[in-house]
C-alpha cells in the first residue's frame, strides 16, 4: 500500500519517479531497463531510486502507461490515444 509518513522523502517517491519514468519515455522513446534506471540515478542523484524503481514500474503497469518489450528488454509507454 502507497502511505505516505512524515519521514518520506518525496523526491523518492513511487508517484515521482513514475512521473520521471513517463517524462523520459516521452522525451527518449524506447529505452531499456538498465538505461531508464541510470537515467533515474542521475537526475535524483540518489542511490536510493533503486529502491522504490520496480514499484513505480509496476504502478504504471498496472495503470496502463508502459509496456515492457521482453524481446529487447525495453520499456515504451502506452499512447494515450490508439
Amino acid at each position: 500500500m502507497l502511505v505516505p509518513d512524515k519521514h518520506l522523502n518525496i523526491q523518492l517517491s513511487v508517484f515521482n519517479i513514475a512521473a520521471q519514468i513517463i517524462k523520459m519515455l516521452k522525451e527518449r522513446g524506447i529505452l531499456t531497463f538498465d538505461e531508464l534506471l541510470s537515467i533515474l540515478i542521475n537526475i535524483t542523484d540518489n542511490e536510493g531510486v533503486k529502491e522504490v524503481f520496480i514499484q513505480s514500474l509496476s504502478f504504471l503497469f498496472i495503470l496502463n502507461k508502459i509496456d515492457y518489450l521482453k524481446d529487447i528488454d525495453s520499456i515504451v509507454l502506452i499512447d494515450e490515444i490508439k
